[in-house]
Order: structure tokens, then C-alpha cells, then sequence
């Protein structure tokens, strides 16, 4: 994610990239697994071009079915994760309902 920056990289902000101007963020996409930074799939003012961009690695054009698959791969990755949470949540939950009912008993 892009934190120390004068642009909003929020879904839906124009941004620039070099000498990209007013690209639009169409989504962010989480990389886990392999140490590179998010990535942010770009749109051109009138849509007709969409950009891969990872910070310090660069701007790449992609194709409607990439932008997708990154995309799908972005949501599948923060499903497992809220998953995981949601999980760990309800386990801490059960062993507090259960310290709680064996102090108050």
C-alpha cells in the first residue's frame, strides 16, 4: 500500500505515474507471498487501457481477463483472511465465555 505519498491511491482517485496522467484506481490488489509491494490496477480517462502498477517495479498494460484474474485473486486472498479473523475471534471468545463462567460461577 502506498502510505507516504501526495496522492490519494484510494479506489476511484486520478492519479499520475510518471508520465501517465489521470489514471483512475480501479482496485488494489493485496501480493502476499512474494515481498513486493501491492499492486493497483489503473485505468486511462476513458477506460479503454488498463495498467498493472507496483511500486518501484514499475507500470505494465494488461488486458481486460488480467485485470480481472487480479482482481479475483485480490478478493479470494481477503476472504481467507476474514476467515482467519472471524475464526481466531470466535475462539477467543469461547475461552473468555469460559473463564468468565468459571470466575462468576
Amino acid at each position: 500500500m502506498i502510505t507516504k505519498s501526495k496522492q490519494a491511491w484510494e479506489v476511484g482517485q486520478a492519479v499520475n505515474v510518471g508520465f501517465l496522467k489521470d489514471l483512475t484506481v480501479v482496485a488494489k490488489v493485496a501480493t502476499p507471498r512474494d515481498f513486493a509491494p501491492d499492486a493497483y490496477v489503473l485505468a486511462n480517462k476513458t477506460a479503454t487501457q488498463l495498467y498493472k502498477f507496483v511500486p518501484h517495479n514499475g507500470i505494465e498494460k494488461v488486458s481486460l481477463l488480467e485485470a480481472r484474474e487480479l482482481i479475483a485473486d485480490a478478493k479470494a486472498h481477503a476472504d481467507r483472511v476474514a476467515a482467519k479473523a472471524i475464526a481466531q475471534a470466535s475462539e477467543a471468545s469461547r475461552t473468555i465465555a469460559a473463564l468468565n463462567e468459571a470466575i462468576f460461577a
